[in-house]
């Protein structure tokens, strides 16, 4: 597999001193391409991408209906300005309001997950009179815009959230301060020293609390992930979910769901329908546009939303590349069962990782629903002590050199391939992983 974009060893080596991002550093997968749910390697290696690239290919790699639809539209008309319309853009936003809970019906886009939490912020200000600041949970990913970034678990300093990165935490002390965070519904570590189902839910009546007197004046939104992604792979409870829609209503602030990495993980095309509860603004990106940038939020029908072009205006929001390959990959998901699918095989790879917990003390809790799974790791079970970073690079390392690539956080590994992905494929990815603990923690 050769393209026109290969270089030699010596210009990839001469052309790195021109990247500014981590990757000018050695690591990452040299990468030729990709086919289905596997990447590949310049030496023709492949490996199961259990990241699906940042949990934005849902469809994998190589999709022909989706680059046919992106190609034909590409002939046509690229991107247009976002004051016109056309009939791509009109059946794209009514199919996605088809498939979004039944009062959230209107909906715009943006280029990424980051822009749409700014979109969602900025209607929540326009809903709630006299709101300036917002509510995150601990452990939350919102973005790392100027915007979004001080509401995001990176900017924490100190124990469960130590990072390495100084420099993140000293752009984001710069940004306008305008996120209180409170305790997360986290079962396994409760914050507040509660059994799971026997707590009172504790976790929920101190958010109403910093709703009530740890912030100044009415709040605009709470922002959470209904399943934490970067600050774990957290699945929130159903029960604290629905109490916090109470809170919301009873307080007069927006419950805002942040769904850029849930879109069609859970069995349902949003976590909103798996868990049955009712946000007032959903925010979607990565997945919705088949590998394309894509980004968006879809308001309730008794909000007030954008109601001037400038309000909220973005120059590539009119996509209609994303559009195209949006549109093909939702017809695709449905046609495909691709839904089903994901419940399906995410059922047996939660069932695999039980078995093993059965077998390894060091498997403290598994975590789903869906292909949204995460697997922490402990030294004791008793005492909950984290896996250190340097065990949790060597199951890393093991895995991709036996062709499993993985996505850590902290000390969980987080599992979320392709929705594509068959049940032999998940069969072989387990037993790589169940042979790495009895190589590697053993």
């Amino acid at each position: 597999m050769t393209n026109h974009y290969d270089l030699s060893s010596e210009q990839r080596k001469e052309y790195a001193q021109h990247l500014m991002p981590c990757l000018k550093q050695p690591g990452g997968l040299p990468l030729k391409g990709g086919q289905g749910i596997y990447l590949i390697d310049l030496y023709g290696k492949k490996y199961m991408d259990f990241t699906s690239e940042q949990f934005v290919c849902l469809l994998g790699f190589g999709n022909q209906e989706v680059a046919e639809a992106i190609y034909e539209q590409a002939l046509t008309m690229p991107v247009v300005a976002p004051l016109h319309q056309t009939d791509l853009r009109l059946r794209l936003y009514h199919k996605l309001a088809s498939i979004a809970p039944k009062n959230l019906n209107r909906i715009s886009f943006t280029l990424g997950g980051g822009l749409a939490i700014e979109s969602a912020m900025k209607i929540a200000l326009k809903n709630v009179p006299g709101s300036r600041n917002f509510v995150t949970l601990y452990g939350g990913y919102h973005g790392t815009t100027f915007g979004t970034a001080d509401g995001t678990f990176l900017t924490s300093r100190g124990g469960e959230q130590e990072i390495a990165n100084e420099h993140f935490y000293r752009f984001a002390g710069s940004a306008q301060h305008h996120f209180v965070r409170v305790e997360r519904p986290y079962c396994y570590r409760c914050p507040f020293g509660k059994e799971a189902g026997k707590c009172g839910l504790e976790c929920a009546q101190s958010l109403q609390r910093t709703l009530q007197f740890g912030v100044a004046g009415p709040v605009a939104g709470v922002i959470v992930e209904p399943i934490q992604s970067g600050g774990g792979q957290i699945p929130l409870p159903a029960s604290y979910l629905r109490r916090l829609r109470e809170i919301c209503t009873e307080m007069g602030t927006l419950l805002i769901f942040d769904e850029i990495q849930t879109f069609a993980r859970t069995g349902r095309f949003f976590a909103a329908e798996y868990y049955d509860v009712e946000p007032d603004i959903i925010a979607f990106a990565k997945g919705v546009g088949g590998g394309m940038p894509v980004g968006g939020i879809i308001i309730h029908d008794r909000l007030t939303g954008f109601e001037n072009l400038m309000e909220d205006m973005q120059t590539f929001q009119n996509n209609h590349l994303t559009y195209a390959a949006a549109l093909k990959t939702l017809e695709i998901i449905e046609r495909d069962g691709l839904l089903e699918n994901a419940e399906r095989v995410g059922s047996y790879i939660t069932q695999r990782l039980q078995a093993m917990q059965d077998q390894f003390s060091f498997i403290g809790d598994v975590r789903g629903p869906g292909l949204a799974i995460g697997v922490e790791l402990v030294k004791d079970c008793t005492s909950k002590e984290p896996f250190d970073e340097k065990l949790m690079g060597n199951i890393f390392s093991w895995c991709e050199q036996h062709g499993l690539f993985l996505q850590m956080a902290h000390n969980v590994i987080k599992l979320k391939p392709p929705i594509i992905i068959t049940m032999k494929q998940a069969q072989e990815a387990m037993d790589i992983l169940e042979s790495c603990f009895r190589e590697v923690v053993i």
